[in-house]
């Protein structure tokens, strides 16, 4: 096969583990770069965004000829430490390959230990995501969504309800935030910061600590969620699906060790990443 990749649209931490993908490639096929006519694409993310944003076209392009595309991204275990490689998309959305049953001899690695299931917690936390993602698409403004949520939340719990935004794509920053409303229903925003020595990982976990249950569509707040036992409403895009619940069955929380002994198959160490390329290859 003929691979193309774009090193043109790739993020600061890429090399942390691109070298290494790329390596592993060329062993078994061609891999050219920026050719449009390649059999397969390799992009980074789907972020249509900053260093990213090229990457659109390449999508489009790829996916209208009903060809594969790569998707290398960060991964949501272990930030900048661990990696996910699938086909056609990213989190649920993705085939990485994973088969029906996988042994559990790789959750030693990563040294993960489930928390147990919450009983309460102080707020609700509804987390955004990056509006300019292919995660995002047919999803409504940003500023309509938090409403909506919100609205649905006070439906069933008067707890305090917490909003934070995506750190990358802030209220009043990256889109127009009716902040009068949210003031009338006794919102609260909490700014996302950046832990010190990281590349871009933010300080939710402390915050997951009082949460009753969190909110989001399809990125790692959810994992991060289960993880430490905080149940969580998610779309059928997230990862967490299997193990998340909805707001209208309140709150179920369900057995976590096969959902989390699979999601070690969804992510790589950097020297790990030629053995996800060779089960990937299968699958092209």
């Amino acid at each position: 096969m003929k691979i193309s990749y774009f090193p043109n649209n790739l993020p600061g931490n890429a090399n942390e583990v691109f070298p290494q993908l790329l390596d592993a490639i060329k062993k078994t096929d061609t891999l050219v770069d920026h050719d449009m006519n390649a059999d397969v694409a390799l992009i980074w993310s789907v972020l249509w965004y900053g260093r990213m944003a090229g990457n659109k076209r390449v999508w489009d392009h790829f996916r209208s000829q009903n060809k594969p595309v790569i998707v290398i991204e960060v991964g949501g275990l272990i930030r900048n430490k661990t990696w996910k490689l699938g086909i056609n998309g990213i989190n649920r959305d993705a085939d990485f390959a994973v088969d029906q049953y996988m042994p559990n001899n790789r959750l030693h690695k990563f040294g993960i230990v489930l928390q147990p299931w919450k009983q309460d917690g102080e707020y609700v936390l509804i987390c955004g995501q990056h509006g300019h993602s292919e995660q995002w698409r047919n999803m409504p403004d940003m500023d309509t969504y938090y409403k909506n949520t919100i609205t649905e939340v006070r439906k069933h719990t008067d707890k305090p309800i917490v909003v934070r935004s995506h750190p990358r794509f802030r209220e009043s920053l990256h889109w127009s935030c009716d902040t009068e409303w949210y003031k009338q229903q006794g919102v609260t925003w909490n700014i996302p910061k950046h832990i010190q020595q990281t590349y871009d990982s933010f300080d939710l976990e402390h915050m997951l600590n009082h949460t009753y249950f969190t909110v989001s569509h399809s990125s790692n707040a959810g994992i991060s969620s289960v993880i430490q036992g905080v149940p969580a409403v998610v779309s059928k895009h997230s990862l967490a699906y299997d193990v998340g619940t909805e707001i209208g069955t309140w709150l179920s929380k369900p057995d976590r060790n096969n959902w989390l002994n699979r999601m070690s198959y969804t992510e790589w160490f950097a020297d790990e990443i030629g053995s996800q390329w060779l089960r990937i290859r299968e699958k092209l």
